[in-house]
């Protein structure tokens, strides 16, 4: 006898037999008790949750000589002979979806049965159907021949047109639950004499995304080694990653371990690991810190909102993937953004000796940070920050800015495998003022822009390597950056005109030119053309 695959082999034959859609059960069965059989009817939901299984049982229920209880007998002639009964008609929109088909299906309707009550048509990936071919079904969906049923199947409810969904009995066949899966997977397994682990069985559960027919496809390839399977064997020919490895990974990130995160999403990558069942394991593993959290059980120090962002950003950037770029970069980059940085966490190995030279601050220009104290300043720069952002808004235009954000992202992927310190310190920054030479960057912690502006030479570097371009860089805290863009806002106000001072010479105060400007709306342009939000010149 031919093999038979278990999906097939396990089908169900009754209603009774059908896992994980109780509610769709109920009330296709007491339609069947009470003789109310509505004309067409719609079942919509994941692959392998069960419609066409239930189309099949529901068109025997129905012409069944002997039902009981909604359910077919399979014992008379009608259910023994339904998979050769030329009264039910299966059909894949996939294939015939010309409006041909459908006139060629709607004439062959109107002929009367040949053996059973009701001639069904079973109409799978219905959606797939073109416009016209919609259109010519409109009326037999509505006016059927007597005695004629249409069940139409569909994964995208969303591409089938409202006027067919107002003509039908719309069913929704929800995603099955991990746990009915694993019931299955394990009756199937007593049957087939199939030895395997609970845990490798929880893992097909888990890896079939809620459809029974992905899971029996997964149990029915690793079987045949005819070896015990154990949860090894399904990560390892899968791309599925343990929970052990994923619960490494998220100890890393609450102890903002960037080179150890690094290393567990390369072995990942190399390993063949499936980026979405990576993303969708880590994001549960956090989402159970977030319940550990609010529980007060968390065994880490996570901050709620930072965990609450990085889920929804993970979940954000793998849903519209569509780059050829390796989605491990986004992955990498993503979870980099959110850890916190500092001193304290980088190794010693990593860090780098700090210039003594103490920065003299051009008080003329910008009002020092309360933050920064620049008489015993400890932020070890060979420049001084307050030339740079001054020399950034002497020639800042919207254009520049838009062009540098638009470069930043390509940096940023190729800054992740160049040089991945500086990718740890950069990725939670924002470029938020540019000119032709300089940029503005802004990091919400201001010893993460420390750090930045310590490096800040060799990310300049890295900038001119991939794009050939000489441009300087300057970071702000985020509270320094909103009183560096009112202090521009003022000077403005007050007719100072921002000029070039060279930066060899420090401790040199910047030239200040008066200049008459015509009205305040001229004022609120030009910082507009600065600026990504509106600023208002009073």
């Amino acid at each position: 006898m031919d093999y038979k695959v278990l999906y097939r082999k396990y089908r169900p034959q009754d209603f009774d037999s059908i896992v994980g859609q109780e509610y769709t059960i109920k009330l296709l069965k007491n339609s069947i008790k009470e003789n109310k059989i509505s004309h067409a009817y719609i079942f919509t939901g994941p692959r392998g949750t069960g419609k066409t299984s239930t189309a099949k049982i529901f068109s025997k229920a129905i012409n069944c000589t002997n039902s009981k209880d909604g359910n077919p007998c399979n014992k008379c002639d009608i259910c023994k002979s339904s998979n050769e009964n030329p009264d039910i008609i299966e059909i894949d929109a996939a294939s015939n979806n010309s409006v041909d088909d459908v006139r060629e299906l709607i004439e062959n309707s109107r002929l009367a049965t040949s053996i059973s009550k009701y001639k069904v048509y079973i109409i799978d990936e219905f959606h797939m159907l073109s416009t016209s071919a919609f259109n010519a079904l409109l009326l037999t969906l509505e006016e059927p021949p007597k005695n004629v049923v249409f069940i139409l199947a569909t994964t995208d409810i969303q591409s089938v047109p409202i006027t067919v969904l107002s003509r039908c009995q719309r069913f929704d066949f929800k995603p099955i639950s991990n746990e009915d899966i694993v019931n299955r997977l394990k009756y199937v397994c007593d049957k087939e004499k199939i030895s395997i682990d609970e845990e490798a069985i929880k893992e097909i559960a888990y890896m079939s995304n809620g459809g029974l027919r992905d899971a029996l496809s997964i149990l029915d390839q690793v079987a045949a080694t005819n070896n015990k399977i154990t949860v090894d064997d399904i990560i390892n020919n899968f791309g599925s990653v343990s929970t052990k490895k994923i619960d490494e990974l998220v100890k890393n990130i609450a102890n903002n371990d960037v080179s150890n995160i690094i290393e567990n999403i390369n072995k990942f990558r190399n390993s063949g690991v499936d980026y979405r069942i990576l993303s969708v394991k880590l994001i549960e593993a956090l989402k159970d810190e977030l319940i550990n959290l609010r529980m007060g059980k968390s065994k880490y120090e996570f901050e709620f909102n930072n965990i609450y962002d990085l889920i929804l950003e993970i979940s954000n950037s793998i849903s519209s993937y569509k780059s050829s770029i390796d989605p491990y970069i986004f992955i990498e980059i993503t979870i980099l953004k959110y850890i916190n940085v500092s001193r304290e966490t980088l190794n010693t190995s990593s860090k780098i000796e700090l210039n003594q030279d103490e920065i003299n601050v051009n008080k003329n220009i910008i009002e020092e940070n309360n933050n920064i104290d620049t008489n015993n300043n400890t932020n070890k720069c060979s420049y001084n920050l307050d030339i740079r952002v001054n020399n950034c808004f002497a020639n800042a235009k919207r254009k520049y800015l838009d062009e540098i954000k638009t470069k930043w992202d390509d940096f940023l992927i190729y800054e992740s495998n160049a040089n991945k310190k500086i990718m740890s310190y950069i990725v939670d920054t924002d470029i938020v003022a540019s000119s032709d030479k300089y940029s503005i960057l802004t990091n919400n912690l201001a010893s993460t822009a420390e750090l930045i502006n310590e490096n800040i030479e060799s990310l300049e570097q890295d900038f001119k390597i991939f794009y050939g371009l000489e441009h300087k860089f300057i970071c702000l805290s985020q509270k320094k950056w909103e009183e560096c863009k009112e202090k521009y806002v003022f000077n403005i106000k007050n007719n100072v005109k921002y000029s070039i001072i060279d930066e060899v010479e420090e401790n040199s105060k910047s030239d200040v030119d008066k200049q008459e400007m015509d009205n305040n709306d001229e004022l609120e342009k030009l910082a507009a053309e600065i600026f990504e939000d509106n600023v208002e010149i009073r």
